[in-house]
C-alpha cells in the first residue's frame, strides 16, 4: 500500500509541476516531466521558454531568459533601464541533468542530452549528448546509447524490492563486504 501511495504522489508532483509551469506561462508539449522547482527553474520570464515533447527537466535546474549582469550598466544615466532577454528552445526527446542552468538565447535540438552540472551557454545541435561548464560536445545520442547499452539493467518497471534484488545480482562485486 505504501508503495502504490508512493508512486501516486510522485505522479501528482510531476504532473503538477507540469502544470504549474504552464500557468507561469511556459509553453511546454506532451508527455513532460519537470522535476525542478517551477517557481525556481523558469525564473522572471517563463514566457520565452518554449519545450517540445518528451522533455525532462531533473531537479535543481534553472531556464535563465535574462543576463541580469546589465544591473552594473545601470548606473550610467542613457542605461539605467537597461534589460537583456532571450528564448529559450528546447526541443523534443530531450533529458536535462540534474543542477543544470541554460542560459538566454539558447536552442537545444531534438534528441539531445545535457548532463547534470552543466552550463549550458550557446546552441546544442539536435541528436547530441553535452556537459560540463561551460558544456561542450561528448558525443552523439547514438554513440551514447551504444556505450549505455553495454552497461544498461532492465528493471524499468519492477518494484523496488524486485529493482534491488536485480541490482544486487547483476552487480555482486559492488555488494561484497570487506572483512
Amino acid at each position: 500500500m505504501k508503495k502504490i501511495l508512493k508512486k501516486i504522489l510522485n505522479k501528482l508532483m510531476k504532473k503538477s509541476n507540469v502544470d504549474i509551469a504552464k500557468k507561469l506561462g511556459v509553453s511546454i508539449g506532451k508527455d513532460c516531466l519537470i522535476y525542478a522547482d517551477p517557481y525556481l527553474c523558469f525564473g522572471s520570464e517563463p514566457y520565452l521558454i518554449e519545450i517540445g515533447d518528451h522533455v525532462e527537466i531533473t531537479g535543481g535546474c534553472r531556464l535563465i531568459t535574462h543576463d541580469g549582469a546589465v544591473w552594473t550598466l545601470r548606473t550610467q544615466p542613457e542605461l539605467a533601464n537597461i534589460d537583456k532577454f532571450g528564448k529559450i528552445t528546447i526541443g523534443n526527446n530531450v533529458f536535462i541533468g540534474m543542477n543544470s542552468t541554460v542560459l538566454p538565447g539558447v536552442t537545444i535540438g531534438d534528441n539531445c542530452i545535457v548532463g547534470a552540472c552543466s552550463l549550458v551557454t550557446k546552441d546544442i545541435p539536435s541528436g547530441e549528448v553535452w556537459g560540463g561548464v561551460p558544456a561542450h560536445y561528448i558525443s552523439t545520442l547514438c554513440e551514447y546509447r551504444d556505450k549505455a547499452v553495454l552497461k544498461a539493467d532492465y528493471t524499468k518497471g519492477l518494484s523496488s524490492v524486485e529493482k534491488e534484488k536485480a541490482i544486487k545480482a547483476n552487480h555482486s562485486e559492488w555488494f561484497k563486504s570487506k572483512a
